[in-house]
């Protein structure tokens, strides 16, 4: 009860220093979770700058800010500009009636050549679009190009089978085949959604719209895989709190997550695409479809920021060629502009693996299942990584299985 009435006042709190904050007109204020691209924020705050927009970024932690957000929205005093995710978490704050679709901008970003249409897809709900991409990010397991010449590797994995034997020849020679970890609290749903994709693309399809149990046979393999790969001793240290920065010291040869993190590893030291490379995580069987993970993150703009010119203004100038070329810069992400430079190799080389392999774009499980069973679900996946068994696993399965099906119960 403690716990709770604490977390309760620090929420309270912190939405005080939002709506104090969102009050102000000048500068234009975007809230946000995402600390770790400060020095992005910092150059898009100074490009925007020489345009004549003033800007500010505001950063809190994920938990807190996500708190502040929906408690904001049903208060309708939320800020009128920040950061949020797609999919289920995108509808379940538009369906507070606050959020202004941006149809009219989008439209006119399209006909000017500077996007596709297809970059609107991942903020579209109901046929509106109701945001502004700070990424289009696809999930990969990205390589450290020395590690695996260390260990005998000539090229990346291209099936299951030499996945196993790479990560099998890596520890051989006393290098950790997999980083992972649970830092900040969210990350422990990376690997689960992964193995789901690659044993069961159905399967995860299902899990997301409760149409199927986390005790069943498909999650139940997961978990087996899972489990197995920690009893070899496939993964780093779960508790570490420098990720990225673990990639790029060379603690672990591959790494799973999106391409956003690319930034971060190479102010680590690496080099995209000379001292590392990525691969689509390969299925275990063959003869699934292809698929992958890809994340879109955006900023949503209120109906009250629609009505600021200086939000309007900032909102035109955030998806122009200029501003994406900063934000490409420095974090080194690819938002979805034509004519803006592409950050990286990877990026460019990930891009033609996809589209080569016609491979189909899954939303995040993140993104994908309903946020009442995601964020204790994610609790659930952190603990069986801090200390993982068959028994976790199981105890794992029954405690997400009961909130799930409790939300189901009750959405359908």
């Amino acid at each position: 009860m403690q716990k709770k009435l604490t977390k309760l006042l620090a929420a309270m709190a912190l939405g005080m220093t939002f709506t104090a904050t969102a009050a102000s007109a000048d500068p234009v204020t975007v809230f946000h979770d995402k600390p770790f691209y400060q020095s992005g924020w910092d150059g898009l705050t100074a490009t925007a700058k020489e345009d004549g927009i003033d800007l500010n970024f505001s950063a809190y932690a994920t938990d807190q800010f996500q708190a502040y957000i929906q408690s904001s929205l049903m208060s309708g005093e939320a800020p009128q500009a920040f950061t949020w995710w797609n999919g289920t978490k995108l509808k379940e704050i538009v369906d507070s009636g606050q959020l202004a679709p941006l149809d009219d901008l989008w439209a006119k970003k399209i006909a000017s050549g500077e996007y596709d249409a297809s970059s609107a897809a991942p903020f579209t709900v109901d046929g509106h679009i109701y945001g502004m991409p700070t990424g289009l990010n696809r999930w990969v397991v990205f390589y450290n190009k020395a590690l695996f010449e260390k260990a005998g590797i000539a090229n990346p994995p291209a099936t299951w089978e030499e996945l196993i034997a790479a990560a099998d020849k890596l520890k051989a020679a006393g290098i950790t085949p997999f980083n992972a970890s649970i830092q900040d609290g969210w990350r422990g749903f990376v690997w689960f959604q992964e193995l789901l994709l690659r044993t069961n693309p159905e399967a995860y399809a299902l899990l997301n719209q409760g149409k199927l149990k986390y005790t069943d046979e498909p999650v139940k393999n997961v978990f087996k895989i899972w489990n197995d790969f920690y009893a070899k001793g496939y993964f780093t240290d779960p508790a570490s709190q420098e990720e990225p920065l673990d990639f790029a010291r060379g603690k672990g040869a591959m790494y799973l997550f999106g391409d956003w993190v690319i930034g971060l590893v190479e102010k680590g030291g690496m080099k995209a695409g000379t001292d590392f490379g990525a691969f689509i995580m390969p299925n275990v069987d063959p003869s699934l479809s292809n698929n992958v993970i890809v994340e879109g993150a955006p900023i949503v703009i209120t109906k009250a920021g629609l009505e600021n010119p200086d939000v309007v203004k900032f909102a035109d100038w955030y998806m122009s060629e200029k501003a994406m070329n900063s934000w490409a810069t420095d974090p080194g992400l690819y938002a979805g502009n034509l004519k803006a430079k592409t950050p990286n190799t990877i990026i460019t080389d990930i891009a033609k693996i996809a589209a080569d392999g016609k491979y189909n774009s899954v939303t995040r499980y993140w993104e994908a299942s309903p946020s009442e069973i995601v964020l204790p679900a994610v609790e659930e996946f952190n603990r069986f990584m801090t200390n993982p068994s068959p028994e976790a696993a199981d105890k794992a399965m029954a405690n997400i299985e009961a909130i799930a099906s409790q939300y189901w119960a009750n959405h359908q």
